[in-house]
């Protein structure tokens, strides 16, 4: 029996894929979970519209990620923090610098930024940011101290 993936199942396919599996696995397992539908003419164009609108979806994402990129390359944030000497008094982490970026109305994860070392003088830094789809970019930081 042809049969339409409407999930990723593991092992075994990913959605939308089409599938040939015995009658008795897509009549007692697949179908009653509701994890695949019959592979006939109407349904196999639903899922081309589908994947259609998928496409499109995923590529006005990739285009935002890029913008949001393009932004945050050209951007430098300042964040203040008690020291002595230059030496800062704790460190600037990743946390700090998505809740400066936040108030700016940037909202990216706090995994996404990535700080080679810690952060424990006064200066200027560049930090990695990784956002979706492979799209990497650079932030310029500046920490200032304050007594």
């Amino acid at each position: 029996m042809k049969v339409i993936l409407l999930q990723d199942i593991k092992n075994f396919g990913r959605r939308w894929d089409l599938k040939n599996v015995s009658d008795g696995y897509a009549r007692n397992f697949l179908l009653p979970k509701k994890m695949v539908e019959i592979a006939d003419a109407e349904a196999l164009k639903k899922i081309e519209e589908l994947k259609k609108k998928e496409a499109d979806k995923q590529k006005e994402n990739l285009e935002k990620i890029q913008e949001l990129a393009d932004l945050l390359q050209k951007k430098q944030i300042v964040i203040s923090a008690k020291e002595k000497e230059g030496k800062l008094f704790g460190s600037i982490t990743a946390k700090e610098i998505v809740k400066q970026l936040k108030k700016e109305n940037i909202k990216i994860s706090v995994n996404a930024v990535e700080i080679k070392d810690t952060i424990r003088e006064v200066g200027e830094y560049e930090i990695k940011i990784k956002l979706d789809h492979g799209i990497e970019t650079q932030l310029n930081l500046i920490v200032e101290g304050e007594k």
